[in-house]
C-alpha cells in the first residue's frame, strides 16, 4: 500500500514537471550574434523574434550598448514593440550608426516580455558588429 501511495506522488510531480515545463522556454533571438560589412555608415541586421510562451505575448526589442545596461544611442528597430502569437516568429530589421572616425561597431540588442515582471527577467540578448568596407576585412 506504501509502494502504491508513493509511485502515485511520483507520477503527480512527475506530470505536474511536464506541464510547467513549456512555459519556461525563454523568447528567441536569431541570429544571436552576427557582422558585416557596409558602404556607408548606417549597418542593419536582419533578425527575427520569437514566441514560446502559450499564449500571446507582447516584446520589447531594445537596441543597447555591448554591456547591456544602457539603451544604444543612433540605433533603431522597424518593430520596437511585438504582439506575437504562440509559437511564431517575426522578423525585424535593427540599424545603427557607425560614427566617424570609428570604422567599426558593435550594438547590442535584447528581447524581453513587455508585461512580465518578477525577480528575474526573461530576456535574450545578441551582439551585431558592423564594419566599412575597406577598412579590416
Amino acid at each position: 500500500m506504501q509502494l502504491k501511495a508513493h509511485m502515485c506522488a511520483l507520477l503527480f510531480v512527475a506530470a505536474a514537471g511536464a506541464a510547467t515545463a513549456g512555459a519556461a522556454g525563454a523568447q528567441s533571438l536569431s541570429p544571436m550574434h552576427n557582422s558585416g560589412v557596409t558602404p556607408s555608415d548606417i549597418k542593419g541586421f536582419r533578425l527575427s523574434v520569437g514566441n514560446p510562451y502559450p499564449r500571446r505575448m507582447t516584446f520589447l526589442v531594445l537596441p543597447m550598448e555591448p554591456g547591456f545596461k544602457t539603451a544604444a544611442a543612433d540605433a533603431a528597430v522597424d518593430f520596437p514593440q511585438l504582439t506575437l502569437a504562440p509559437n511564431s516568429s517575426r522578423q525585424v530589421i535593427v540599424t545603427f550608426r557607425i560614427e566617424p572616425p570609428r570604422t567599426e561597431r558593435t550594438i547590442g540588442v535584447c528581447v524581453e516580455p513587455r508585461d512580465l515582471r518578477g525577480t528575474v527577467l526573461p530576456r535574450v540578448c545578441g551582439t551585431y558588429t558592423g564594419r566599412l568596407i575597406g577598412v579590416g576585412g
